[in-house]
Protein backbone atom coordinates (compact mmCIF):
# COMPACT_ATOMS: atom_id res chain seq x y z
CA UNK A 1 0.00 0.00 0.00
CA UNK A 2 1.52 3.34 -0.97
CA UNK A 3 1.95 6.10 1.58
CA UNK A 4 -0.68 8.40 0.14
CA UNK A 5 -3.21 5.56 0.00
CA UNK A 6 -2.51 4.61 3.63
CA UNK A 7 -3.28 8.15 4.75
CA UNK A 8 -6.34 8.31 2.50
CA UNK A 9 -7.68 5.06 3.94
CA UNK A 10 -7.41 6.62 7.38
CA UNK A 11 -8.55 10.19 6.72
CA UNK A 12 -10.92 9.82 3.73
CA UNK A 13 -12.40 6.29 3.77
CA UNK A 14 -15.43 7.42 1.79
CA UNK A 15 -13.24 8.08 -1.27
CA UNK A 16 -12.63 4.36 -1.81
CA UNK A 17 -14.15 2.61 -4.83
CA UNK A 18 -13.79 -1.01 -3.68
CA UNK A 19 -16.67 -1.34 -1.21
CA UNK A 20 -17.71 -5.00 -0.76
CA UNK A 21 -14.94 -5.94 -3.21
CA UNK A 22 -11.73 -5.88 -1.18
CA UNK A 23 -12.42 -9.30 0.37
CA UNK A 24 -14.93 -12.09 -0.39
CA UNK A 25 -18.14 -11.50 1.57
CA UNK A 26 -19.73 -14.56 3.20
CA UNK A 27 -23.53 -14.71 3.66
CA UNK A 28 -24.89 -12.50 6.42
CA UNK A 29 -26.41 -14.34 9.40
CA UNK A 30 -29.39 -12.26 10.57
CA UNK A 31 -30.51 -14.86 13.13
CA UNK A 32 -27.17 -14.90 14.96
CA UNK A 33 -26.96 -12.58 17.96
CA UNK A 34 -23.54 -13.77 19.16
CA UNK A 35 -20.36 -12.58 17.46
CA UNK A 36 -20.36 -13.61 13.82
CA UNK A 37 -17.33 -13.11 11.61
CA UNK A 38 -19.62 -12.86 8.58
CA UNK A 39 -21.81 -10.23 10.21
CA UNK A 40 -18.76 -8.31 11.41
CA UNK A 41 -17.46 -8.17 7.83
CA UNK A 42 -20.71 -6.83 6.37
CA UNK A 43 -21.21 -4.30 9.14
CA UNK A 44 -17.59 -3.13 8.97
CA UNK A 45 -18.06 -2.52 5.24
CA UNK A 46 -21.30 -0.62 5.81
CA UNK A 47 -19.49 1.42 8.48
CA UNK A 48 -16.87 2.25 5.84
CA UNK A 49 -19.39 2.94 3.08
CA UNK A 50 -21.40 5.43 5.16
CA UNK A 51 -18.38 7.76 4.93
CA UNK A 52 -19.15 8.16 1.20
CA UNK A 53 -21.04 11.41 0.64
CA UNK A 54 -24.71 11.10 -0.24
CA UNK A 55 -26.70 13.18 -2.73
CA UNK A 56 -28.28 15.01 0.23
CA UNK A 57 -24.88 16.47 1.08
CA UNK A 58 -24.80 18.47 -2.13
CA UNK A 59 -23.31 18.45 -5.57
CA UNK A 60 -20.98 17.22 -6.81
CA UNK A 61 -21.27 13.93 -4.96
CA UNK A 62 -18.77 11.13 -5.71
CA UNK A 63 -19.26 8.61 -8.47
CA UNK A 64 -19.96 5.74 -8.37
CA UNK A 65 -22.67 6.88 -6.00
CA UNK A 66 -23.37 5.59 -2.52
CA UNK A 67 -26.64 4.14 -3.79
CA UNK A 68 -24.91 2.24 -6.58
CA UNK A 69 -22.57 0.47 -4.14
CA UNK A 70 -25.55 -0.41 -1.96
CA UNK A 71 -27.53 -1.77 -4.92
CA UNK A 72 -24.59 -3.89 -6.06
CA UNK A 73 -24.54 -5.48 -2.60
CA UNK A 74 -28.35 -6.02 -2.63
CA UNK A 75 -29.21 -3.19 -0.26
CA UNK A 76 -31.90 -0.57 -0.59
CA UNK A 77 -31.28 2.77 1.12
CA UNK A 78 -34.44 3.52 3.06
CA UNK A 79 -33.13 6.88 4.26
CA UNK A 80 -29.98 8.97 4.64
CA UNK A 81 -29.98 11.16 7.75
CA UNK A 82 -28.11 14.45 7.84
CA UNK A 83 -27.89 17.37 10.24
CA UNK A 84 -25.63 20.06 8.84
CA UNK A 85 -25.46 22.00 12.09
CA UNK A 86 -23.80 19.12 13.96
CA UNK A 87 -22.38 17.45 10.82
CA UNK A 88 -23.99 14.15 11.82
CA UNK A 89 -24.79 11.49 9.22
CA UNK A 90 -26.29 8.01 9.23
CA UNK A 91 -28.09 5.69 6.84
CA UNK A 92 -30.76 3.05 7.24
CA UNK A 93 -30.47 0.28 4.66
CA UNK A 94 -32.48 -2.87 4.05
CA UNK A 95 -31.23 -6.06 2.46
CA UNK A 96 -33.32 -6.76 -0.61
CA UNK A 97 -32.44 -10.43 -0.90
CA UNK A 98 -33.07 -13.44 1.29
CA UNK A 99 -33.01 -13.38 4.24
CA UNK A 100 -34.18 -9.82 4.92
CA UNK A 101 -32.57 -7.60 7.55
CA UNK A 102 -31.89 -3.91 8.12
CA UNK A 103 -28.83 -1.96 9.25
CA UNK A 104 -28.52 1.50 10.78
CA UNK A 105 -24.97 2.74 10.18
CA UNK A 106 -23.51 5.97 11.58
CA UNK A 107 -20.65 7.92 10.04
CA UNK A 108 -17.54 8.57 12.10
CA UNK A 109 -15.21 11.55 12.32
CA UNK A 110 -14.26 13.27 9.09
CA UNK A 111 -11.62 15.92 8.66
CA UNK A 112 -13.99 18.78 9.44
CA UNK A 113 -14.14 21.18 12.36
CA UNK A 114 -17.60 20.23 13.63
CA UNK A 115 -16.71 16.55 14.02
CA UNK A 116 -13.67 17.40 16.11
CA UNK A 117 -15.77 19.68 18.30
CA UNK A 118 -18.20 16.79 18.80
CA UNK A 119 -15.33 14.46 19.73
CA UNK A 120 -13.86 16.90 22.27
CA UNK A 121 -17.08 18.10 23.90
CA UNK A 122 -17.10 15.97 27.04
CA UNK A 123 -19.22 18.30 29.16
CA UNK A 124 -19.61 17.76 32.89
CA UNK A 125 -18.84 14.33 34.26
CA UNK A 126 -18.82 12.53 37.58
CA UNK A 127 -15.69 10.78 38.74
CA UNK A 128 -17.10 8.44 41.35
CA UNK A 129 -20.85 9.05 41.49
CA UNK A 130 -23.65 6.92 40.15
CA UNK A 131 -25.31 9.61 38.05
CA UNK A 132 -25.83 8.56 34.43
CA UNK A 133 -23.17 10.34 32.43
CA UNK A 134 -22.48 10.11 28.70
CA UNK A 135 -20.32 12.21 26.37
CA UNK A 136 -22.13 15.53 25.74
CA UNK A 137 -20.84 15.91 22.19
CA UNK A 138 -21.95 12.41 21.21
CA UNK A 139 -25.40 12.91 22.75
CA UNK A 140 -25.95 16.24 21.00
CA UNK A 141 -24.91 14.73 17.66
CA UNK A 142 -27.33 11.81 18.02
CA UNK A 143 -30.18 14.01 19.26
CA UNK A 144 -29.83 16.18 16.15
CA UNK A 145 -30.93 13.29 13.90
CA UNK A 146 -32.76 10.97 16.27
CA UNK A 147 -36.35 12.09 15.64
CA UNK A 148 -35.99 11.32 11.94
CA UNK A 149 -34.18 8.05 12.59
CA UNK A 150 -36.74 6.76 15.06
CA UNK A 151 -39.58 7.57 12.66
CA UNK A 152 -37.94 5.42 9.98
CA UNK A 153 -37.12 2.59 12.39
CA UNK A 154 -40.78 2.43 13.34
CA UNK A 155 -41.69 1.84 9.69
CA UNK A 156 -39.64 -1.37 9.46
CA UNK A 157 -41.56 -4.66 9.43
CA UNK A 158 -41.90 -6.07 12.93
CA UNK A 159 -40.11 -9.30 11.95
CA UNK A 160 -37.13 -7.58 10.26
CA UNK A 161 -33.87 -8.16 12.19
CA UNK A 162 -32.24 -4.79 12.87
CA UNK A 163 -28.52 -4.26 13.45
CA UNK A 164 -26.64 -1.07 14.41
CA UNK A 165 -23.07 -0.29 13.49
CA UNK A 166 -20.51 2.47 13.16
CA UNK A 167 -16.80 3.25 13.16
CA UNK A 168 -15.08 5.70 15.53
CA UNK A 169 -17.51 8.55 16.33
CA UNK A 170 -20.12 6.53 14.40
CA UNK A 171 -19.61 3.64 16.83
CA UNK A 172 -20.28 5.96 19.76
CA UNK A 173 -23.48 7.23 18.15
CA UNK A 174 -24.62 3.67 17.43
CA UNK A 175 -24.08 2.79 21.11
CA UNK A 176 -26.19 5.74 22.25
CA UNK A 177 -28.87 4.81 19.70
CA UNK A 178 -29.00 1.28 21.12
CA UNK A 179 -29.93 2.75 24.49
CA UNK A 180 -32.91 4.52 22.88
CA UNK A 181 -34.19 1.86 20.47
CA UNK A 182 -32.62 -1.58 21.03
CA UNK A 183 -31.48 -3.47 17.91
CA UNK A 184 -31.00 -7.21 17.62
CA UNK A 185 -27.24 -6.67 17.94
CA UNK A 186 -24.73 -3.82 17.87
CA UNK A 187 -21.31 -4.05 16.20
CA UNK A 188 -18.86 -1.20 16.79
CA UNK A 189 -15.44 -0.71 15.21
CA UNK A 190 -12.77 1.43 16.85
CA UNK A 191 -15.24 2.92 19.32
CA UNK A 192 -14.22 5.47 21.94
CA UNK A 193 -15.66 5.11 25.43
CA UNK A 194 -19.14 6.64 25.46
CA UNK A 195 -20.02 7.04 29.14
CA UNK A 196 -19.40 6.04 32.74
CA UNK A 197 -20.45 2.85 34.49
CA UNK A 198 -23.85 4.32 35.37
CA UNK A 199 -24.47 4.95 31.66
CA UNK A 200 -23.24 1.49 30.66
CA UNK A 201 -25.66 -0.04 33.17
CA UNK A 202 -28.58 1.72 31.46
CA UNK A 203 -27.97 -0.07 28.17
CA UNK A 204 -30.53 -2.74 27.38
CA UNK A 205 -29.43 -6.36 27.50
CA UNK A 206 -28.59 -6.62 23.82
CA UNK A 207 -25.45 -8.18 22.33
CA UNK A 208 -22.79 -5.49 21.92
CA UNK A 209 -19.76 -6.65 19.93
CA UNK A 210 -16.97 -4.10 20.27
CA UNK A 211 -14.31 -4.84 17.66
CA UNK A 212 -10.85 -3.33 18.32
CA UNK A 213 -8.04 -3.53 15.77
CA UNK A 214 -4.80 -4.39 17.59
CA UNK A 215 -3.20 -1.08 18.74
CA UNK A 216 -5.98 1.30 17.59
CA UNK A 217 -5.66 4.36 19.84
CA UNK A 218 -9.28 5.58 19.67
CA UNK A 219 -10.72 2.91 22.01
CA UNK A 220 -8.40 4.24 24.74
CA UNK A 221 -10.16 7.63 24.65
CA UNK A 222 -11.26 9.66 26.57
CA UNK A 223 -8.31 9.45 29.02
CA UNK A 224 -8.71 7.49 32.30
CA UNK A 225 -9.34 10.53 34.53
CA UNK A 226 -12.74 11.00 32.85
CA UNK A 227 -13.81 7.65 34.34
CA UNK A 228 -15.65 6.42 31.23
CA UNK A 229 -15.98 2.71 30.47
CA UNK A 230 -16.64 0.55 27.44
CA UNK A 231 -19.88 -1.33 26.93
CA UNK A 232 -20.20 -4.83 25.56
CA UNK A 233 -17.79 -7.62 24.78
CA UNK A 234 -14.43 -6.73 23.24
CA UNK A 235 -13.35 -8.66 20.16
CA UNK A 236 -9.65 -7.96 19.65
CA UNK A 237 -8.05 -8.26 16.22
CA UNK A 238 -4.44 -9.21 16.82
CA UNK A 239 -2.03 -8.44 13.98
CA UNK A 240 1.15 -10.42 13.54
CA UNK A 241 4.38 -8.40 13.64
CA UNK A 242 5.27 -7.14 10.18
CA UNK A 243 8.65 -6.61 8.60
CA UNK A 244 10.13 -3.14 8.35
CA UNK A 245 9.39 -1.10 5.22
CA UNK A 246 9.82 2.56 4.26
CA UNK A 247 6.13 2.72 3.33
CA UNK A 248 5.16 1.87 6.90
CA UNK A 249 7.81 4.23 8.27
CA UNK A 250 6.43 7.20 6.30
CA UNK A 251 2.77 6.27 6.65
CA UNK A 252 0.51 6.69 9.71
CA UNK A 253 1.88 5.37 12.99
CA UNK A 254 0.42 1.99 13.94
CA UNK A 255 -2.00 3.36 16.62
CA UNK A 256 -3.48 5.53 13.84
CA UNK A 257 -3.25 3.10 10.92
CA UNK A 258 -4.98 0.43 12.98
CA UNK A 259 -7.96 2.81 13.17
CA UNK A 260 -8.46 2.91 9.38
CA UNK A 261 -11.85 1.33 8.48
CA UNK A 262 -10.40 -0.79 5.66
CA UNK A 263 -7.92 -2.37 8.07
CA UNK A 264 -10.85 -3.54 10.19
CA UNK A 265 -12.40 -5.18 7.12
CA UNK A 266 -9.21 -6.90 5.98
CA UNK A 267 -8.23 -8.11 9.45
CA UNK A 268 -11.67 -9.48 10.27
CA UNK A 269 -11.51 -11.41 7.00
CA UNK A 270 -8.04 -12.70 7.84
CA UNK A 271 -9.20 -14.18 11.14
CA UNK A 272 -9.58 -17.92 11.23
CA UNK A 273 -13.14 -18.86 10.33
Amino acid sequence: MCITQAWRDLLHPGDATDFFQRVPMPPFEPDVVGYSRANALWLAELSRLVYRHDIKEGYPYPQPSLDSFLAAANFNKREFFLNKDTDTQAMLVEHTGTPPYAVLAFRGTEQVRKDFITDLKLGKFTLFGTKKNAHDGFEEALDSVWIDIEAELNKLPANCPLFYTGHSLGAALATLAAAKHPPKALYTFGSPQVGNLAFVNTLPSIPIHRVVDDKDVVPTLPPPFVNFQHAGQEHKLVVQKRNFSFQRLLGPLKPLSDHAPINYVVRIFNEAA
